[in-house]
């Protein structure tokens, strides 16, 4: 009955349909990509070995007194960046300490020529760069911390590929902000699309440090510093050991969070999984609005069929058999609609794998 009430409509049961394909492709593909982002960083953090420790501005996680992980603050990371230079070269000293490299990360548009490539990620680093994160340099050579080398730059391996008009090798002079930079080299192709954190390492171009503060100015923040652990440290002294200096350095002020390989899966999962709540809620509000049409749309057939629902209760039906009646037909439109959008999200899934490297995840 269910059926063929929906089949004597066919256009407005379809256009009700639309807003529950709509709702549930809205909340797979978000559930999804989401769950495919941390599969993505978890895999790449593994791939840097066992030995990395990372020290962020804000504190964005909360230990007990055993130091293991209760809880992590994403907003604490949107502060002003807390970490100076005398963080970055008191970590240097330690022993133990094999790497030690800052990240300050911009967006900037890159020229060359009359060719231009728009929100690059503009990375200011040091030279120890490519040991903190286990890549190598694929052509060429990485700068070294020589302040006369400071209108050298490293490009990732997507920014020839993606520039405009024109490509970029060894020897290419770029226009960052009105400074000028000679192409020494270029990095080789991050894993997973270079998405590291949810950002793309590939669509970059490094910079030395203080090339950055010319830029930027004096006052460029440190957001992050990377280290890479010793071959046979014991990683939790030298934990420790960066801990207590940068505590020492910000006067007892815990303004930073100092995390281990396996703690920063964890913590990133956890961003990844706040943010995901976020943008769920958006597509329950679309899932809620399917759920009000359908509910409308009920309302006015159940009017438009009052003969319909005279002649059944004049034969014997029941409040009830004519309540489930309904019921039957609005969980129907919901059900169909329901598998279409499941459908229309996993062909949206290819898109987004195709676009930005990530495959989503189907539970």
């Amino acid at each position: 009955l269910a059926l063929a009430a929906i089949r004597s409509a066919t256009m407005r049961t379809f256009i009700t349909m639309v807003a529950v394909i709509i709702g549930v492709t809205a909340f797979v593909t978000i559930t999804a990509t989401f769950e495919g982002f941390k599969s993505s960083v978890a895999t790449q953090i593994n791939d840097l070995g066992g030995n990395l420790i990372a020290v962020n501005s804000g504190k964005i996680v909360e230990r007990d007194e055993q130091g293991e992980i209760t809880s992590v603050n994403f907003a604490a990371s949107f502060g002003t960046p807390t970490l100076t230079e005398q963080d970055l070269k008191d970590i240097q000293k330690l022993d133990g300490v094999e790497a030690v490299a800052p990240q300050t990360i911009i967006t900037a548009s890159v020229s060359k020529d009359n060719a231009e490539l728009e929100n690059v990620l503009l990375i200011a680093t040091n030279d120890d760069y490519p040991a903190a994160f286990g890549q190598k340099v694929e052509e060429g050579e990485f700068f070294d911390d020589d302040s006369s080398n400071d209108r050298f730059a490293v490009i990732g391996s997507g920014v020839s590929e993606n520039f405009k008009d024109g490509n970029i090798f060894l020897g290419s002079k770029l226009k960052i902000r009105k400074s000028d930079f000679v192409v020494i080299g270029v990095m080789e192709t991050f894993d997973l699309g270079g998405l590291s954190f949810g950002v793309d390492l590939n669509n970059s171009v490094i910079i030395p440090y203080s090339a950055g503060k010319k830029i930027i100015g004096e006052s460029l923040p440190i957001q992050e510093i990377d280290i890479q652990v010793a071959e046979g440290a014991d990683v939790d002294k030298v934990f420790d050991s960066i801990y207590k200096a940068v505590l020492q350095n910000h006067g007892g002020d815990e303004d930073f969070a100092v995390t281990k390989q396996d703690e920063l899966i964890t913590v990133t999962q956890t961003i990844f999984d706040q943010l995901k709540s976020f943008s769920q809620a958006v597509a329950y509000i679309m899932l809620f609005v399917g759920a009000v049409v359908i509910l409308l749309i009920m309302l006015i057939t159940v009017t438009e069929r009052t003969k319909e629902i005279g002649i059944r209760k004049s034969i014997g039906a029941t409040n009830g058999n004519v309540m489930i009646q309904f019921l039957t037909e609005a969980l129907v439109i919901s059900w169909i609609g329901s598998v279409i959008g499941i459908l229309v999200a996993w062909f949206v899934g290819l898109g987004v794998k195709s676009a930005i490297q990530v495959t989503p995840e189907y539970s």
